[in-house]
């Protein structure tokens, strides 16, 4: 993915590359000699003291001089997204932390990139399945800093608490599954992302503020839907979209930063079009408006009992990678 290295911010701080590993290798990788490199996604957590721009840009030209252990890495990976974390809220080791926290996630290289703290390594090989990036990072307009990551197996109680937090209207509107902590429980018991990607918006104390989903593929009733109106979606390029968050953090830009960075997982997996599960109610125009600043279009509508509904799609622009996390608010 082409990457601006301007808009990447001067700021020192942490980042986090993602990378792409088309087929398996076997590679020197410094002093740590000749290591077996599976196919997959990688994630790779630094620190750049003295400006995130100038550090990172090396590793966005053709391999020259193999000075650190990434620099081997990227002789046969490619960077498919960046997240730059200016200032001092978050260390390299706390990104790495982050993404061993997802089940599956592993080690591939021990004192890969780690060789001055205490961290096994600094480089994460994700779970089949994994989008790019699997866990990012939002500041909110109120300057607290929200964490969009994927649900987790652990993750049922706190959903539950989040279900339960919903009022009876958010709860009406929400369409492909009840907002209960039995759902909650069973959702987090066969989670796979391949099929679809369940995120959470996490706030510093741990509370859970949004959830969204996003359906990889075209669910049969949405293709006969928008065949019947001249729209054929792709099935290897479409998603459904349904996202939710808690009423009294709505349209305070939670929900247009989480889903920026949905979006983002959504380009990594190939999607390049977004329907709404189910469509919008038209008198919903909190929603309606909500979903026209994310880029939906209204191309259709229909009635559900007695109520007219609006179908709507969003075409997915290729990302201009290498923002902070500052880029994503709403």
């Amino acid at each position: 993915m082409p990457i601006d290295r301007e808009e990447i911010t001067a700021e020192p701080g942490a980042y986090r590359l993602w990378l792409r590993l088309p087929e398996a290798v076997r590679a020197p990788i410094g002093a740590l000699g000749e290591r077996e490199l599976p196919a997959g996604l990688y994630a790779y957590s630094g620190s750049a003291l003295r400006g995130i721009r100038g550090w990172v840009r090396r590793y966005l030209r053709p391999a020259g001089v193999l000075k650190w252990h990434i620099d081997h890495l990227l002789r046969h990976a490619e960077v498919v997204d960046l997240e730059a974390l200016p200032g001092g809220g978050r260390t390299e080791c706390a990104l790495h932390a982050e993404l061993l926290a997802i089940p599956g996630a592993s080690e591939p290289v021990r004192g890969f990139g780690s060789s001055d703290c205490r961290c096994g390594s600094h480089l994460a090989l994700l779970p089949p399945g994994s989008p790019a990036p699997a866990v990012a990072h939002a500041r909110l307009r109120s300057g607290e800093e929200m964490t969009v990551r994927l649900l987790r197996p652990d993750d049922g109680p706190r959903l539950g608490a989040y279900f339960a937090g919903l009022s009876e209207r958010t709860r009406s509107l929400y369409g492909p599954h009840p907002f209960t902590q039995e759902e909650a429980d069973a959702i987090c018991a066969t989670l796979d992302p391949a099929d679809m990607l369940r995120v959470v918006g996490e706030l510093p104390d741990g509370r859970l503020v949004a959830y969204m989903l996003l359906q990889i593929g075209v669910r049969h009733i949405e293709a006969e839907k928008y065949r019947a109106q001249g729209i054929e979606l792709p099935e290897g390029e479409c998603a459904a979209f349904a996202p939710s968050v808690l009423d009294g953090l709505q349209e305070t830009g939670v929900g247009t930063a989480m889903a920026a960075v949905l979006f983002r997982m959504a380009r990594s997996r190939g999607v390049r079009t977004v329907n709404l599960w189910g469509g919008v109610q038209e008198r919903n125009v909190r929603a309606r408006r909500f979903y026209e600043k994310l880029g939906f279009q209204k191309i259709g509508e229909f009635m559900a009992g007695d109520l007219n509904n609006y179908d709507m799609v969003c075409r997915l622009q290729p990302r201009r990678s290498g923002l902070p996390a500052d880029s994503m608010l709403g």
